[in-house]
């Protein structure tokens, strides 16, 4: 009877593997509830805790993996989160242990910039060449893709079948990888279905399979992708097929790119739209363009084994390969004998196309500009890399105005819009060719969140921006910025001064400590009617002297200047003579007497303070200027050290001396005050640098005095404190934050900028 109940046992076990192999019925329950339990929602500010992709191919050139070290980046930089994913728990367990939460991925992203109306002003995406339904894929693409990869996905046992394993399959590989370990002449092969290759080139690192833990992975991924709508996996297929062709990885070709999907690799390789081979494809014959059509396809679902070789090192192979397999496709039906004998007629034809048309610089000079200066406070080293970041950038530019100033600088350069629009005066374009001159413009907006870029353009044809690329030495601009703020001084002085009687005037012209307040208070004085346009235009009539045998003490020291023109050096002239005369003396007179105008409402004494050291002013001042200065160094240092662990940090630190015991000596005893020479050892054989105890006893000796400071070993180290301060602080935690880290500063900034 024993026997009897074991033998029952075990068959009704078997007799459930056995349907449990055909129909998947147990694991699509489980698997589909668990699936379901991978969730997450958006909710307002950041996310307590949150899990990253490892780093599969996908992962890193869309971003993702990088995500935390761009969170960190960005706020350091004055950003804040303002909403992100709170992830269930099993989801941040399941991505913690390498595994991709069941969602449908983006066949295609990249990056895009958009203008102040949300109009793209650069998008990185290639042109639409993508699947977007089952339906849409011609029957003979799916038959000969099935037929090369997965041949039973289209005909599952039951709605449950689990599509992302063949066990038939496994069962082969399996016994081929024991027979090849055990000496045996035997090829191994894959037991990968497409829902398998699919996470492996997109989430596993490098795109391969390095361990059996990566293939548990990479078919646990999978099974649950199937499983995320329930248990019936019918839908799931087809959105196998479809993520397949459009994702597959097809090497990387000059002026396209990595190249990814069978749209973009037809467009890529060989100068062929998907619309138009879909077409071709679908209809009926076979005829030389369906053989065409067909051998090119073919030629890419077959180069997805190895695509660098085949698209790139050895094209002719790829040939002989593709026409050796349509003889397999004859001889099992998927094609028919006219499609067979026309494909050995045509040859495989190499003419890629660019990603997109060749735009202009200058019709993209703010987005890249954008582009640039996002990439820099990302870390992303290059523009390449950038734009296959899954990313929108909402910017502040004025897309129509931007299109709109970029047009007029370029007609600049045309002689007949020129002579129209009487720009071909005297000292402006009467001779030469207008097409040299550069024009540039950049336009912010004053608005209440700050100061909002609107234009950057110019109409130089490079990739050199003149607007951010290049320092320029503004005379004219200054001036008008000068009169500017002169004319605001003059409308601030009318509102205070107009309402008063003449005791009063007289009062303020006689307190009044500089030249601007005590002319404005004298005109109303003298004429109490004036009202503020008449006070304007007095304004302009103010007279300086041009003479340029004057020194000037500036914050720059002591300068002198000269005239444009020298005949003006012995006039007098009005400040509205001197705009128009372009005269340079009026205006650097012009521009003293704001200075002294600001001097006069400091709240403090200016002259005491530049003369008495003690003024408490002076301290207050100093300490102010030091805190800044010290944490525009400490900002320096983080951006420099962070999210690196304790090994990248001293290597950064040190550079070229991190092999040397005595300078790691030196950044021991700076980070761990007090430590003796046992610490000591223990920290350097932690860093790979074993050292005896006579020698730690020897380098504590030297370098662990408790009375020197941070001061003294930044000295030692020819690094800032404040560097060494920060870099210790991150190697004690990397993940620490610029708020933390702002926080705990306190002492080491007071110490470095004593």
């Amino acid at each position: 009877m024993r026997w009897l109940k074991v033998g029952v046992l075990v068959g009704v076990l078997a007799a459930i593997a056995y349907n449990e192999l055909h129909t998947s019925a147990i694991q699509s329950r489980l698997l589909s509830r668990f699936a379901a339990s991978l969730s997450y929602e958006i909710q307002p500010g950041p996310s307590p805790d949150i899990a990253f992709p490892r780093g599969g191919p996908f992962d890193v050139q869309r971003g993702y993996s990088r995500l935390g070290d761009f969170g960190r980046r960005l706020e350091s930089a004055g950003y804040r989160v303002v909403e992100q994913a709170r992830q269930s728990p099993g989801t941040a367990r399941a991505v913690r242990w390498g595994i991709t939460p069941p969602y449908r991925e983006p066949a295609v992203a990249a990056l895009i910039v958009r203008d102040s109306r949300g109009v793209p002003l650069f998008n990185a995406r290639p042109r639409s060449a993508l699947f977007s339904t089952f339906d849409a894929i011609p029957p003979l693409i799916v038959s000969t893709l099935l037929f090369m990869e997965n041949r039973d996905l289209a005909r599952p046992a039951s709605p449950g079948t689990n599509p992302a394993i063949d066990w038939r399959r496994v069962a082969k590989a399996g016994g081929l990888y024991v027979a090849r370990e055990l000496g045996l002449p035997v090829r191994v092969e894959g037991g990968s279905t497409l829902a398998v290759q699919i996470e492996k080139y997109r989430h596993s690192e490098g795109g391969r399979t390095a361990s059996p833990l990566d293939k548990v992975r990479q078919a646990t991924a999978a099974s649950l992708r199937a499983y995320r709508n329930g248990p019936d996996s019918r839908a799931a297929r087809d959105e196998i097929i479809i993520d397949y062709l459009n994702t597959m990885p097809l090497a990387a070709t000059p002026g396209y790119g990595e190249v990814h999907g069978l749209g973009s690799g037809l467009r890529a390789w060989f100068d062929l739209e998907l619309d138009a081979i879909r077409d071709v494809l679908t209809a009926p014959g076979a005829g030389p363009a369906k053989a065409h059509a067909y051998k090119h396809v073919l030629a890419l679902l077959y180069a997805v084994r190895a695509p660098t070789r085949y698209l790139l090192d050895d094209r002719p192979l790829l040939d002989r390969k593709v026409t050796a397999y349509a003889d397999l496709l004859a001889k099992a039906g998927v094609i028919d004998r006219d499609l067979h004998r026309a494909l050995r007629d045509v040859p495989l034809r190499f003419v890629g196309r660019a990603n997109r048309p060749d735009v202009p610089f200058v019709e993209r000079r703010a987005a890249t500009a954008i582009r640039e200066d996002i990439r820099r406070l990302l870390g992303v080293p290059s523009l390449y890399e950038m734009d296959r970041l899954h990313l929108e950038i909402e910017s502040t530019v004025d897309g129509a105005l931007q299109q709109a100033t970029t047009r007029l600088l370029r007609q600049l350069g045309e002689r007949e819009f020129v002579e129209a629009h009487g720009l071909g005066a005297q000292r402006m374009l009467s001779s030469g060719d207008p097409r040299a001159v550069v024009y540039s413009l950049l336009l912010l907006e004053k608005t209440a969140e700050g100061n909002v870029l609107r234009v950057q353009a110019d109409n130089l044809d490079r990739p050199f921006d003149i607007n951010a690329g290049m320092k320029l030495d503004l005379g004219s601009t200054a001036k008008l910025r000068t009169l500017a703020h002169y004319l605001e001084l003059v409308t601030a002085l009318h509102g205070e001064l107009a309402g008063l009687d003449r005791g009063a005037l007289d009062r303020r012209v006689q307190e009044a400590r500089d030249p601007i307040t005590r002319w404005a208070a004298e005109a109303l004085r003298r004429t109490p009617s004036l009202d503020l346009d008449a006070l304007l235009g007095r304004a302009l009539d103010r007279t300086y002297s041009a003479d340029p045998d004057e020194t000037f003490l500036t914050g720059g020291g002591a300068h002198t200047f000269r005239n444009f023109d020298p005949e003006d050096d012995a006039r007098v002239l009005s400040v509205r003579a001197a705009l128009v005369r372009s005269t340079n003396l009026v205006f650097i007179r012009l521009m003293r007497d704001l200075v002294r105008f600001h001097e006069a409402r400091l709240p403090y004494d200016a002259a005491a303070v530049l003369v008495q050291p003690d003024h408490p002013e002076r301290q207050r001042m100093l300490r102010e200027v030091a805190d800044n200065e010290s944490g525009q160094h400490l900002a320096r240092a983080y951006a420099r050290y962070r999210a690196l662990d304790s090994r990248a940090v001293v290597r950064r630190l040190l550079g070229d001396k991190a092999n040397s015991p005595r300078h790691l000596a030196m950044i021991f005893f700076a980070w761990h005050a007090g430590a003796d020479a046992a610490a000591l050892q223990q920290w350097l054989a932690m860093h790979d640098h074993p050292t005896a105890a006579e020698d730690a006893v020897r380098l504590a000796r030297a370098f662990g005095d408790p009375r020197l400071t941070l001061l003294d070993y930044g000295y030692l180290l020819g690094r800032d404190p404040l560097q060494i301060w920060c870099a210790g602080e991150v190697s004690r935690k990397t993940a620490i934050t610029w708020g933390e880290l702002i926080a705990r500063s306190t002492a080491p900034r007071r110490l470095a900028s004593a």
